[in-house]
């Protein structure tokens, strides 16, 4: 791994680790779980499982994959690289979906427990995440975060730092 000497690079990689180890959370108790059997949800470990899914899904979604979209990948096209800033957003498009989902039956479970049929459909949506998005991060802690300090000049740097964490 390379150091990170962009500002905004740095709290994208901030951003990936805690949805990393999320995720990993995830994954470690679906794969504990069987898909036949809904866990309770008045079990706080649980209750605070789905309340955490439902948190960084908003958040990678709406704020980080916003900000990709919206501010990183048009300041990386301009500098030149448009086939990674188009792939990354092809998968967003991708995830996006799933990621929604999954965070509608967290907030659904939340209020009223799982029902059998929406347990298995959280069980297969929540893997199927797990292995989406740690993948597409790995993409882009590689790719995007060298591109972003090869490509983008320290003042551009410093304003995009400046307008991801105001979206924080």
């Amino acid at each position: 791994m390379f150091a990170i000497s962009s500002k905004v690079g740095q709290l994208l990689h901030q951003d990936h680790l805690q949805a990393i180890a999320l995720l990993q959370k995830l994954e470690e108790f679906l794969v504990g779980q069987t898909s036949k059997r809904p866990p309770d949800v008045k079990n706080d470990p649980v209750a605070l499982l789905l309340k955490d899914v439902s948190r960084i899904i908003d958040d990678e979604i709406t704020r980080h994959f916003g900000f990709e979209e919206g501010h990183l990948f048009p300041a990386l096209a301009e500098a030149g690289e448009t086939g990674m800033t188009a792939f990354l957003a092809h998968e967003h498009g991708m995830i996006r979906p799933v990621a929604q989902e999954l965070g509608g039956l967290a907030r659904e479970a939340l209020e009223n427990g799982f029902t059998p049929e929406s347990w298995k459909q959280f069980h297969s949506l929540g893997l199927e995440m797990v292995e989406r998005e740690i993948f597409h991060i790995q993409k882009e802690e590689m790719g995007l975060l060298a591109a972003i300090s090869a490509l983008i000049d320290p003042m551009t740097d410093a304003e995009l730092a400046m307008k991801f964490a105001e979206a924080r």
